[in-house]
């Protein structure tokens, strides 16, 4: 008999008798049971229902707080001022853009309390209008709060 075969015979023969060939020799349910406290990120029952903490969005005004830092090279940046009037953003209603579709300033220096402009990834090419597909600004760009992490995460960014 071929070598070849003779190994997996071998092989198939282990893996059978590891996990049972009929129903009198199947494992016990029992002996590979997970307890729900193993199960998902929480680690706590599946029964439990956690209750977040309350929190709130920033309620600074735009242009009175720093940048916040981003999280990785390409991370959309985030809002640190509220947006608490500046909601629903809609084609017909966006805020956002009274203050950042600014092709102009592009390249240019941001002192604090300037708006940061879109990048010219938000405009049309050639042109200083802005791409309709970018009008939903919070798709991407989301408010701030002081917020306690769920689950903890051991997440660096790339220097």
């Amino acid at each position: 008999m071929d070598t070849r075969i003779w190994i997996g015979l071998v092989a198939l023969t282990t893996v059978a008798g590891t996990f049972g060939t009929g129903p009198g020799d199947a494992v016990s349910s029992a002996s590979v049971e997970i307890a729900d406290t193993e199960l998902g990120l929480s680690k706590t029952s599946v029964e439990d229902v956690p209750i977040p903490d309350v929190f709130e969005y920033s309620s600074t005004d735009p242009g009175s707080n720093d940048r916040a830092e981003r999280s990785y090279h390409t991370a959309p940046p985030m809002i640190t001022h509220s947006i608490q009037d500046m909601v629903p953003i809609t084609q017909d209603f966006n805020l956002c853009r009274d203050c950042h579709v600014q092709p102009d300033m592009l390249g240019q220096p941001i002192e604090k309390g300037m708006p940061v402009p879109a990048p010219v990834s938000h405009y049309v090419e050639n042109t200083k209008d802005l791409y309709m597909g970018r009008w939903n600004c919070t798709q991407c760009h989301a408010p701030q709060a002081d917020v306690k992490l769920l689950v903890d995460t051991t997440f660096t960014k790339d220097q």
